[in-house]
């Protein structure tokens, strides 16, 4: 397992230095100068030759590329005086002169985060649980009507919820329901600057951020529970008069959850990535804002570190995930073991 494990992760770390450099090059070749938008309409030669040399932009590609590792890797390089680890390094705003892209997605992407965690639990309970009660009762009245539903909410653009959910629960409905159309998981008092805790302004981005997980959820558990519970095993275990809840527990989901697993690690990351729209629509302060309004002022420091964040969470999740299989599922110990 350990071996395994470590193979797992020698993957993931190939990968992150892959997706690193794509993103380098990537915004490398950007049409614009870096110094020159930082500047703004000025044309001081000297002050463009000077803003060059702080960031390290009038020396070759392949030094920049060499410095842009070394300021992104957590190991400290020979001659460091960082020492073995370091906190990685994503170098400074453009626009936003002198802060940090670290210290900036490390105040958003918590908010960003627990969104996305929300709505897939949301999901995975929902979806999971309607999923399984289903799988029990194939083909019948609310099997067909469960499936028309998910169909109905994986077909739903998120923007498109986003904004008749805020219509609905918030303008229409908000003397009842008392749902902000906009707020973030802090307010701020207008009189006292003070910032206090507002959790009900996550239940509408929450609830828009599920509803498509929870009917792909929903499908995926019902399928991989009737097909698991088909074969031979399942058979052999209900043969033997096992109770129906043992069977489902300790047979049956195990076996049926690594197609679920996969999904929820997906979605997961996928929501994450995709929370943008949701975000700008109910003016939650999260890493999706964020981004956008890096894309809109071209800081180019802020959107290379959002990918680079982002494309990170894509491996280390999917690795966590193949550890989780070999776990999980003895068909997979046995074939690698």
């Amino acid at each position: 397992m350990i071996r395994f494990a470590l193979q797992k992760l020698g993957q993931a770390l190939f990968t992150l230095w892959g997706v690193a450099t794509l993103v380098f090059f990537l915004f490398t070749i950007v049409p614009g100068d870096s110094a020159q938008m930082m500047l703004g309409k000025r044309e001081d030669p000297a002050a463009l030759a000077a803003v060059r040399a702080k960031y390290g932009l009038d020396k070759p590609i392949a030094v920049q590329y060499v410095n842009y590792l070394k300021r992104i890797s957590p190991m400290g390089w020979p001659n460091d005086q960082h020492g073995i680890f370091k906190a990685p390094d994503l170098g400074e705003s453009f626009q936003r002169q002198g802060q940090q892209v670290s210290s900036l997605i490390s105040q958003t992407f918590p908010n960003t985060a627990l969104l996305a965690a929300t709505a897939i639990g949301f999901a995975l309970l929902v979806g999971g649980a309607l999923g399984a009660w289903v799988s029990y009762r194939p083909d019948s009245f609310w099997d067909k009507a469960l499936l028309t539903f998910s169909s109905l909410g994986m077909s739903l653009p998120s923007f498109f919820t986003a904004v008749l959910f805020a219509w609905v629960f918030a303008y229409l409905l908000g003397p009842w329901t008392g749902l902000n159309l906009t707020g973030s998981l802090y307010s701020v008092d207008d009189y006292s600057g003070e910032r206090y805790l507002n959790l009900k302004n996550l239940i509408l981005p929450a609830l828009t951020l599920g509803i498509r997980p929870v009917g792909v959820i929903l499908q995926l558990t019902r399928n991989s529970l009737l097909q698991v519970g088909s074969m031979d095993f399942i058979r052999t275990a209900r043969a033997k008069g096992l109770r129906e809840r043992t069977v489902f527990f300790k047979h049956l989901l195990p076996v049926a959850s690594n197609p679920i697993i996969t999904t929820i690690s997906g979605w997961f990351a996928s929501l994450l990535a995709g929370a943008v729209f949701v975000e700008i629509i109910f003016g939650w302060n999260g890493m999706g804002k964020l981004l956008v309004e890096a894309l809109n002022t071209r800081d180019l420091p802020i959107t290379m570190g959002c990918v680079l964040v982002i494309a990170a969470l894509f491996v280390v999740l999917t690795t966590l995930v193949d550890v989780l299989y070999a776990v999980l599922d003895p068909r997979i110990r046995a074939e690698f073991f």
